[in-house]
C-alpha cells in the first residue's frame, strides 16, 4: 500500500476507492499548473522528452501534470509506486500498464479547462472530453469525416444545437476508435453513432461488421456545464461512478469527491 510518504506533498489519500469488476471510475480533473516541478519527477525520461517537444510551454506544462496525476492514480490502484510504472503501446499508441495479466485498463482525454480519466477491470475502454463551443467549419468537418447518416442528422437539428450536436457525434466516434485501439485507422465516415439531443448515445452501424453495435456501449457524460463528452466500453451491465480530482491535492481530503 502507498503512504502519502511515497510521493511528498502529491499523494492526497492512502489509498484510491475501490475498483469492482463491472465499475467504471470516471475523474474529472480541473487544468492547472500547480507544483508542476513535483509531478515533473514521477515522469519517465521518455515521457518528459515527449513534454520537451511540445511548442508552447503551457501545453508541455499540461502533459506533465495530466501524465504525472495519471501516474498517481493507477498507482493508486494498483498499490505501486507511481514512479515504477512502465506503459506499453499498441501500433496505433494507445497505452497500457506494461505488467504480465494486468486486469487494470485505462483511457485518457483532455480539452481546454478539463482533462478525463476512465478505469475498469478487464474490459477495452475509450473517452473523449470537448470543450462546448462555437466549432468553425463545423459543416465542412461533418461532411469530411462524418458517415453520410450523421450529417444529415446533424443538418436536420435546430441551427442554434447544431455545434452541441457536432461535439456530442465526435466525442462519441472518437470514444470508439480509442476503445477499439485502432486510432484514426478506422474510416471515421464508414460508422455512424446518434449526435440528437433526444437519442439515446449508440453505435448505428458499421460498413465493416453488422455486428459492432451489439458489442460496444457507449455513454453521454456531462462533466461539467461547460463540456460534453463519451465514454464506449464493451457490453456488459456497467456501473459508472464519477470522481473529481482533490482541489490542491490536500492530504486531508479523500482520494476522490463522488460527484
Amino acid at each position: 500500500m502507498i503512504s502519502r510518504d511515497t510521493v511528498p506533498g502529491l499523494f492526497p489519500s492512502p489509498a484510491a476507492p475501490t475498483l469492482k469488476v463491472q465499475e467504471v471510475h470516471l475523474w474529472a480533473l480541473p487544468s492547472g499548473t500547480k507544483e508542476i516541478a513535483d509531478y515533473t519527477s514521477l515522469l519517465s525520461s521518455m515521457e518528459m522528452d515527449r513534454a520537451k517537444r511540445f511548442r508552447f510551454s503551457d501545453l508541455s506544462q499540461r502533459f506533465v501534470l495530466d501524465h504525472g496525476r495519471l501516474r498517481l492514480l493507477l498507482g493508486a490502484y494498483l498499490e505501486i509506486d507511481p514512479r515504477s510504472l512502465v506503459f506499453a503501446e499498441n501500433e496505433q499508441g494507445k497505452p497500457r500498464v506494461s505488467w504480465p495479466d494486468c486486469r487494470l485498463r485505462f483511457n485518457m482525454s483532455h480539452t481546454r479547462g478539463l482533462t478525463m480519466i476512465a478505469v475498469c477491470l478487464d474490459a477495452e475502454l475509450g473517452i473523449d472530453v470537448e470543450e462546448l463551443r462555437v466549432i468553425e467549419e463545423r459543416d465542412a468537418i461533418a461532411a469530411s469525416h462524418f458517415s453520410p447518416l450523421e450529417s444529415q442528422t446533424l443538418q436536420a437539428q435546430p441551427e442554434e444545437e447544431r455545434d452541441a450536436a457536432f461535439l456530442r457525434c465526435w466525442t462519441r466516434k472518437e470514444a470508439y476508435i480509442k476503445a477499439r485501439g485502432e486510432g484514426l485507422s478506422l474510416p471515421l465516415d464508414q460508422f455512424a453513432v446518434t449526435l440528437a439531443a433526444h437519442d439515446h448515445p449508440a453505435l448505428l452501424h458499421c460498413a465493416w461488421d453488422e455486428r459492432e453495435p451489439q458489442r460496444w456501449r457507449i455513454e453521454h457524460l456531462q462533466p461539467t456545464a461547460a463540456h460534453v463528452g463519451a465514454l464506449t466500453i464493451g457490453q456488459g451491465d456497467w456501473s459508472f461512478l464519477h470522481f473529481t480530482w482533490p482541489a490542491g491535492n490536500q492530504p486531508q481530503q479523500a482520494f476522490g469527491d463522488r460527484l
